[in-house]
């Protein structure tokens, strides 16, 4: 049970990784909602702003001119989260993978111990920083709606949440997901870890008793 949970909690890592570098990756963020440019659709994200015609096929990008410029602070905050999130990420996942009991590169149970210890912290770390990223950046974009709405300009495009923010979501679900797993896995670890030292060795005689040997 124990190498299918940890399994499991791998499977969840690698998940969170992959959604926190592939919404950096796609970086479309927001998404021109329905009715709005019925002949493009085009994307928003946190570098540039892309546009793909239904016509001719193909996708154009324009990046920000500098990332010098100033931006809105709900922006760098989200890009700032998110690319710590990407990072941490990965070096949680090498972790988990060292604390995996069949991982031939370390045999402590210790060492072992410890890198699922550490693995814990950083997937739940990569959790809270996607998490807030992700807020903070719905509430940007849920302010910059309503002020575009408030204006009732005939035709304009109006955008909804994309595909980047979701695979932001998940990833960040995922990690917390590997995290209370890999915690869960070194408390019961501790447990049986205890329990075995307190349990009496069956090679120990019980005090007070003595071996008596009769010959016939």
């Amino acid at each position: 049970m124990g190498s299918e949970l940890h399994l499991f909690s791998m499977l969840c890592g690698a998940f969170a990784m992959a959604g926190t570098i592939a919404s950096l990756w796609t970086d479309c963020w927001q998404i021109n909602s329905k009715g709005s440019v019925v002949l493009s659709t085009r994307c928003k994200g946190l570098w540039r702003e892309c546009v793909w015609d239904k016509f001719v096929k193909i996708w154009t990008c324009d990046i920000f001119g500098s990332y010098l410029n100033p931006h809105p602070g709900s922006i760098i905050l989200t890009r700032s989260l998110i690319i710590t999130s990407s990072l941490v990420s990965v070096v949680a996942f090498v972790f988990l993978l060292l604390g995996f009991k069949h991982f031939s590169v370390c045999h402590e149970s210790l060492t072992k111990h410890q890198f699922l210890q550490l693995s814990s912290g950083l997937y739940l770390l990569v959790g809270i920083s996607s998490c807030a990223g992700v807020v903070r950046y719905c509430v940007y974009v849920y302010h910059v709606h309503q002020h575009e709405v408030s204006l009732k300009i005939p035709g304009f495009p109006s955008f909804e949440y994309g595909y980047s923010l979701w695979m932001a979501v998940g990833g960040s679900l995922g990690a917390v997901t590997s995290a209370m797993i890999s915690c869960y896995e070194v408390n019961r670890k501790k447990k049986t870890k205890t329990t075995l030292n307190k349990e009496p060795s069956e090679s120990k005689q019980a005090p007070g008793t003595e071996t008596v040997i009769t010959y016939v």
